[in-house]
């Protein structure tokens, strides 16, 4: 089974954006999600990916768009050393009421269900309530990356 940890990506991997991350060239990453990802990721943790995007619901972007800038985040995390083992993605705007969009904890169950993990040994880290209460929902330890703890603050926590 082993150790896993959920990041949601805007805000705790790449800098938030108003008007949404609509290409690679608006992806930034935030300045020690890479050094806090490879950290868990030496010590054991294996790391899920956790996003709603609601920017192809919204009819912002292709959900081939998001795609690349996802296939182009991994490259980049990979070349650093870093390992995400998959990302779950709700791509439905607010309004659609699926099942998979957080603060719903549809993604997490089905992580859950396809790496045969429990929930309530994983930590869940997001910078938004909505991620605070899909992690709860599953009884998750949760995290929020905020301005005066950033993903590698939080993984020196989780890995003491």
């Amino acid at each position: 089974m082993g150790k896993f940890v959920f990041l949601d990506r805007d805000g705790v991997i790449n800098k938030n954006r108003n008007d949404y991350v609509k290409t690679w060239d608006e992806f930034e990453f935030l300045p020690n999600a890479k050094k806090g990802i490879k950290l868990l990721n030496d010590n054991g943790f294996k790391i899920l990916i956790i996003t709603n995007q609601s920017v192809v619901g919204r009819g912002i972007i292709k959900e081939k768009t998001l795609n690349e800038i996802h296939e182009k985040m991994l490259k980049e995390l990979n070349e650093c050393g870093c390992r995400i083992e998959k990302i779950y993605c709700c791509p439905h705007a607010p309004w659609d009421n699926c099942d998979c969009r957080k603060p719903k904890a549809g993604l997490l169950l089905k992580a859950a269900k396809d790496f045969n993990i429990d929930l309530k040994k994983c930590h869940f880290i997001g910078d938004s309530k909505t991620d605070e209460e899909a992690g709860k929902t599953v009884g998750c330890k949760t995290y929020l990356v905020s301005e005066h703890r950033d993903l590698l603050d939080i993984a020196r926590t989780l890995i003491k």
